[in-house]
């Protein structure tokens, strides 16, 4: 097992990735939402790009409530990166299990994202429009949180093969009901099972918060990734510039632990999907002075890879976002336990 492990390692290193000690100084404290465009692609190259401290795995998009848990990496192709990642897999696969549930984990998860120092985490939920999850009871809460560390940050061989992942995002845009639940299922595996994992909460900028407000109030979160964008009340604006983001961003520092680190969601690129886009050199010379002011400021996080690649956002603001702490310690939590 070591000896595949070591073997995987040295092929991988050579194919993707140029280790360095200062890789995750490098990061900068840039997140990046992939797994929504076959246009982004491969995992590898989004890891290799030396532009991102994190990668979201998008989207854990159907589970609860007596659901099958379902997750959809649109558009990419099981085969294509199967054939990339072979040489890179923990153990070998010799079940009917289909590649697309275990690629991941051999292409930028064990060995060579966070070798590189790039943290990988599962954002679960997504746009309700489309998606379908909800949590109905405290025991539902548990059980999905046993399959998530089970599954996805156990080391066990799971449904996208042999993983740890670095932590858990909450995207949710559905209901109040038990993600308080869930956040504190989730922290009482990091606390008892020996290893410790991030928790993330995803919320829209507007306050009072939605869906998120009570799990946000458990003060269990370590990191709070606050969407800039799809809302008018708090995001950029022709008209009013740059205020509302600002204005809801002081609110938010006031409003979550002060040793939680906050984010600010961006979109990479304009669209029709997204509302709130901000030209990179508005961020730079505007947006950037403003919140890196705030003693919890973490970085910045953005929507998504393919938007990126086009537009190279993360390439403009990288040498004006501070390094984040959170993102240069691998070996444990960065962040007190909030009793």
């Amino acid at each position: 097992m070591m000896e595949c492990k070591r073997i995987g390692f040295i092929i991988c290193l050579s194919s993707l990735f140029s280790f360095s000690t200062s890789s995750s100084l490098d990061n900068a404290g840039i997140g990046v939402y992939w797994g929504q465009d076959i246009r982004e692609g491969k995992l590898n190259t989004t890891c290799d790009t030396g532009n991102y401290a994190v990668v979201l795995l998008a989207y854990l998009r159907q589970f609860g409530d007596g659901r099958n848990p379902f997750w959809d990496f649109i558009g990419h192709d099981d085969g294509v990166v199967a054939s990339q990642i072979k040489h890179c897999q923990v153990e070998p696969d010799h079940t009917n299990l289909s590649f697309n549930r275990t690629y991941l984990a051999k292409l930028c998860f064990s060995i060579d994202s966070q070798a590189k120092g790039v943290k990988v985490f599962l954002s679960i939920g997504g746009p309700i429009t489309f998606y379908e999850y909800s949590l109905n009871s405290t025991e539902d809460a548990k059980r999905f949180a046993n399959y998530l560390y089970t599954s996805f940050l156990s080391g066990r061989f799971g449904p996208i093969g042999r993983v740890e992942l670095d932590g858990i995002e909450f995207h949710i845009r559905a209901t109040e009901d038990h993600w308080d639940d869930l956040v504190k299922e989730l922290d009482f595996f990091r606390r008892t099972k020996g290893r410790y994992f991030h928790l993330v909460a995803a919320p829209r900028c507007q306050i009072p918060v939605h869906n998120l407000g009570k799990a946000i109030a458990t003060k269990l979160f370590d990191h709070i990734f606050v969407q800039f964008y799809n809302d008018p009340s708090c995001e950029y604006n022709i008209e009013d510039g740059t205020k509302p983001l600002l204005d809801s961003w002081d609110n938010w520092v006031n409003l979550v632990a002060s040793n939680n680190s906050l984010f600010l969601a961006l979109p990479a690129d304009s669209s029709e999907e997204e509302s709130g886009f901000v030209e990179p050199d508005v961020v730079n010379l505007e947006v950037l002075p403003h919140v890196k002011k705030a003693t919890n400021y973490g970085g910045v996080i953005l929507y998504n890879r393919y938007r990126d690649i086009i537009r190279n956002f993360s390439g403009e603001i990288l040498p004006n976002v501070p390094k984040s702490s959170f993102f240069l310690n691998t070996m444990g939590p960065v962040f007190p336990y909030f009793g």
